[in-house]
């Protein structure tokens, strides 16, 4: 797997983790409706967190999928920023970095690539 695609499975993970921080952090401080609106303006990080285990075998598909999302998901964590809601920085800089890096050519040629049915993972045709 490509060094970018790493990353932005990375990124979406700890994205995902700070999500979780920020709610439980809010939800203590402020009270859960505040907790809901934390965690609800990260709703399509969620779903970028399920794509993002499949990276490694998917198809441009998941690529594009995330991409979107990720776009998505800037749309509401900017929303989510301008009404005051804390942790929407977070939300916004995991989504900006996972559109770049699955944006770059590298990422575009791993979920592009060729895969031979019924061979383990690893042995078929190498991408460069």
């Amino acid at each position: 797997m490509p060094t970018s695609v790493r990353a932005a499975q990375v990124t979406v993970f700890v994205m995902m983790g700070l999500c979780l921080l920020m709610s439980v952090v809010v939800g203590v401080g402020s009270g859960s409706r505040a907790a809901g609106a934390t965690f609800g303006q990260n709703l399509m990080g969620c779903v970028l967190f399920v794509l993002a285990f499949r990276y490694r075998t998917a198809g441009n598909g998941v690529r594009v999928a995330s991409i979107v999302l990720a776009s998505v998901q800037i749309v509401l964590a900017l929303g989510g920023t301008a009404r005051g809601i804390q942790g929407g920085i977070f939300a916004l800089a995991g989504a900006v970095t996972v559109v770049v890096l699955l944006s770059q050519g590298t990422a575009g040629a791993w979920f592009k690539r060729a895969r031979v049915p019924g061979l383990p993972y690893g042995a078929g045709p190498a991408v460069r």
